[in-house]
């Protein structure tokens, strides 16, 4: 049983990325493009260009879509904690006591145990991804 947010994650991850078209250069002299910025004024260079190539006709600014930057280092010490966690560890033997019948829980209680332990499974699993590596099994 996964949790909503988990959900959500996993399948916010498994979206392709769309493909933007390829990016048109052009090579200015000094004189050309100190032409452009007295021309453009105060506006951007590149916001300038666009408008006169396009007539005027006004372009949404593009979102800046600047992707955060992997820290293979720090994701690689979150799963060496998530692995030594003792908080990690306690949570299955209660899952196991659990499943053993040798604990009894409440059916709520019950489930957001299970919930709890599929969150780790599936954070462990998302962390050995982001970090190429292959799982050497369950937790």
């Amino acid at each position: 049983m996964t949790s909503s947010g988990t959900k959500a994650f996993t399948e916010a991850a498994r979206k392709p990325k769309p493909k933007r078209p390829s990016p048109f250069c052009i090579r200015l002299s000094a004189e050309e493009r100190a032409y452009l910025e007295r021309k453009a004024e105060s506006r951007p260079l590149g916001a300038y260009i666009r408008g006169r190539l396009l007539d005027g006709k006004e372009v949404k600014p593009r979102k800046s879509s600047r992707a955060p930057s992997v820290d293979h280092a720090l994701l690689a010490k979150l799963l060496g904690m998530l692995g030594k966690s003792q908080q990690v560890s306690c949570l299955f033997l209660l899952a196991l006591a659990e499943e053993k019948k040798r604990l009894t829980l409440a059916e709520a209680d019950r489930a957001a145990l299970h919930a709890a332990c599929t969150d780790v499974r599936d954070m462990r699993a998302l962390l050995i991804k982001a970090l190429g590596l292959k799982s050497g099994g369950a937790p």
